[in-house]
């Protein structure tokens, strides 16, 4: 028996040639030398063959990647709702091609919109499923005429069954009423929701109302919060990837970034503020790459 390793690029052990009993004799350095020059043409064969492989598994996965981005994409509003009063825009950038953000906007009878938006531990498809899902969920739960409580609840219970125990949703569940002005919402652990008061330019910065989505069963889950729209006036659902955006110097664009944008055009409407917030957040960030998906909601009642 003669056996010669087949060694690859950067020195790595492709295999193994064996050759097997000589018709006349022992094998002598001649079959030897013979040996290793079939054993070096067979390393390179091999090597090409597993590089090859490699290239056409990592083309199927981008391709089914690009499939599950464009479902994701597809799910997102193809346009803003119209509501007398109000105006409304959104924009989700995601980290990767697919992300764990989520935003909708549902309407409703009686002058009423439904605002959702949502961000799944995690970058990736993982999360991405996990953020369809919830909007499918919901957009069930309401046609079936669950109120604001009923949906946030069973939506978190089913999340609790089907996520890993380290995997969950912050998720806010807005309902605005344009005939009464206002908005009430449950907040799973997404925070700051932002209030802009156009009379006074002042600003609040409401936290998270509860535990975020799939984290435990809600047994005891409070009342909703409930929020005055008057005139002018912005409400602001935006992920943790615009706030924690960071600079080349470690420094986040913050809450600070966010109002500096709102203040120097407070009569901008909802479309032209999120362009303006998204566009500031880059340039605040400078060439440090961002590091976590982006995702902005915003409404605003008219000044009229």
């Amino acid at each position: 028996m003669l056996t010669i390793p087949l060694i690859g690029y950067e020195e790595t052990l492709v295999g193994v040639l064996q050759i097997l009993n000589k018709n006349n004799g022992v094998f002598d350095e001649q079959d030897e030398f013979i040996a290793v020059a079939l054993a070096a043409q067979a390393a390179v064969v091999l090597h090409r063959a597993k590089v090859t492989e490699q290239i056409i598994e990592s083309e199927k996965l981008d391709r089914e990647i690009a499939v599950a981005r464009d479902v994701q994409i597809g799910t997102l509003p193809k346009e803003m709702p119209t509501l007398d009063g109000y105006g409304f825009a959104g924009a989700f950038e995601p980290t990767d091609q697919t992300g764990g953000d989520l935003y909708d906007f549902i309407p409703l009878e009686n002058e009423r919109l439904f605002l959702l938006m949502g961000d799944a531990t995690g970058h990736g498809i993982g999360p991405a499923l996990s953020a369809t899902q919830v909007r499918a969920m919901l957009r069930v739960a309401l046609r079936l005429n669950s109120s604001l409580d009923d949906a946030f609840v069973h939506i978190n219970d089913q999340l609790c069954d089907d996520l890993p125990d380290d995997r969950f949703v912050t998720g806010f569940f807005g309902l605005l009423d344009a005939k009464t002005h206002s908005i009430r919402f449950h907040s799973g652990g997404q925070g700051p929701i932002m209030h802009y008061h156009a009379a006074s330019g002042d600003y609040d910065w409401h936290p998270a109302t509860t535990f975020p989505l799939g984290y435990m069963p809600q047994v005891n889950l409070g009342e909703a919060l409930e929020l005055p729209f008057a005139p002018g006036d912005v409400l602001g659902v935006i992920s943790d990837g615009i706030y924690e955006y960071e600079n080349e110097s470690g420094v986040q664009f913050g809450q600070a970034g966010v109002s500096a944008v709102i203040d120097g055009m407070p009569d901008a409407s909802a479309d032209e503020l999120v362009a303006a917030i998204m566009q500031s957040a880059r340039s605040h960030a400078g060439s440090a790459p961002q590091a976590d998906d982006i995702t902005i909601v915003l409404a605003r009642r008219s000044r009229e």
